[in-house]
């Protein structure tokens, strides 16, 4: 049940508010959700609007100034750890934890001007017919009425379409936030003042390194250039920065340095993702991936930093990294709960298809498409996102034993489908003992 009532609009950094059974889901305009109970939603409804922060309840609104769902004249927040909705964490069930999608990924080309071969979407991209911004504003608003909270517009290269200022004002009128995946190449200073005004707040983008040679060897020469031109730009609009990595063999001992120049540059979020196969034979592929336990090792120095910018995120592949580094006493202070496929994200392709996420783009793993079928029954009934919920009750071998298993859901899928061939395999690249 979505809530909008006239309160709301005195609280700037909220977009909308929805129940789900007798708790609140906050939606900000950077793209931070953030869940309440009844009790405390009540406190937040009563006092978030007003100007001074009520000092009987000064700890709870300074976490909510953290998060910027809001603020008060008389209060600059002193950082908290953050805490993520616990939900999927002992979930074992074909029905979806949240009653829609919260991210959508709209891969709105299959155009781009680099050729990284570890792509996790160059090959099934290839060649297929994009849609027209019709049809793809007929999909925005299907997402929308569904409940999807944040579009994501990835490519190929998004800036490449000339339809992108046009899209990301439409998702912004239905109450939607909308960030971008770019390589920053067309990404100048005119464009950024276009999607600041068309309501972006908060921009991924991919680097791999800040040693300029190493980058560009994986990207394009000249691509540290422009990404970096791109940070600076993009904080002068006020515009948050997020890093997506690539970590492999190629920038894996770079990382710690890399993480301490992102904080020099004022970055506040870091997301290390674990190299897909992409177009990469499958023996150069297996050779590319990172060490586990120089990798974990890595991870483990990331964690002493505590709470320092940039705040550093794990995609599922890299979870059992994490658990390398953590004793069970410090697993239950974390709320990880591995691969969210089928519970929180949708990955449509250029021509509309959709896919549980971009890293199972193939045909056999196809959910349906946006453009022809009905999103709220696809949800909730396909037999392929019904059987990656279960992915704990499937998965096989050393995973199935595991007394980890509810915190990284058996690993990247994907990962494991392209190593063995089988959706259901044990992650070995985990080595944890």
């Amino acid at each position: 049940m979505l809530i909008w009532l006239s309160w709301i609009e005195m609280i700037p950094n909220i977009i909308k508010i929805e129940k789900e059974g007798k708790n609140y889901i906050l939606f900000n305009k950077r793209g931070m959700v953030l869940e309440l109970t009844a009790k405390e939603y009540s406190v937040f409804k009563k006092y978030a609007g007003q100007k001074k922060i009520p000092k009987n309840h000064e700890e709870f609104f300074n976490k909510l100034c953290c998060y910027e769902m809001t603020e008060f004249e008389d209060h600059a927040p002193t950082n908290v750890p953050k805490e993520y909705s616990q939900k999927l964490f002992h979930h074992n069930s074909d029905k979806p934890v949240f009653k829609s999608p919260i991210i959508a990924h709209l891969g709105i080309t299959s155009a781009c001007n680099m050729k990284c071969r570890y792509c996790s979407i160059r090959q099934p991209y290839n060649k297929i017919k994009e849609l027209s911004t019709d049809d793809w504003k007929i999909i925005i608003k299907k997402l929308a009425d569904l409940g999807v909270f944040q579009i994501g517009f990835t490519g190929g290269e998004p800036t490449l379409r000339k339809d992108l200022i046009n899209l990301a004002r439409y998702v912004s009128s239905l109450d939607c936030t909308f960030n971008l995946t770019t390589n920053c190449w067309k990404l100048d200073e005119k464009l950024i003042s276009k999607l600041k005004e068309a309501g972006m707040r908060q921009c991924q983008v991919s680097l791999d390194c800040h040693v300029p040679k190493v980058n560009d060897k994986l990207r394009a020469k000249g691509s540290f250039k422009s990404v970096s031109k791109a940070i600076d730009l993009l904080k002068k609009y006020d515009i948050s920065v997020g890093i997506d990595c690539v970590v492999s063999k190629n920038n894996l001992n770079h990382i710690p340095e890399f993480v301490e120049w992102l904080s020099k540059k004022d970055v506040p979020y870091l997301t290390l993702i674990k190299i897909k196969q992409g177009d990469l034979p499958l023996e150069v592929f297996k050779k590319l991936l990172p060490d586990y336990f120089e990798y974990s090792q890595i991870i483990e120095k990331l964690c002493d930093r505590k709470n320092a910018d940039p705040c550093v995120t794990l995609d599922c592949g890299s979870v059992s990294n994490l658990q390398y580094t953590l004793k069970d006493d410090e697993l239950s202070k974390v709320p990880i709960a591995g691969c969210p496929m089928g519970h929180t994200l949708l990955s449509i392709s250029p021509n509309g298809d959709i896919y549980p996420c971009v890293a199972l783009s193939n045909q056999e793993f196809k959910v349906g498409n946006a453009l022809k079928d009905d999103l709220k029954s696809m949800w909730k009934d396909n037999n392929v996102l019904k059987e990656l919920r279960l992915v704990k009750s499937k998965v096989q071998g050393i995973c199935k034993g595991c007394d980890r298993l509810d915190h990284c859901r058996g690993g990247c899928r994907g990962i494991a489908y392209s190593l063995y061939g089988n959706l259901w395999e044990s992650d070995k690249t985990c080595l944890r003992r």
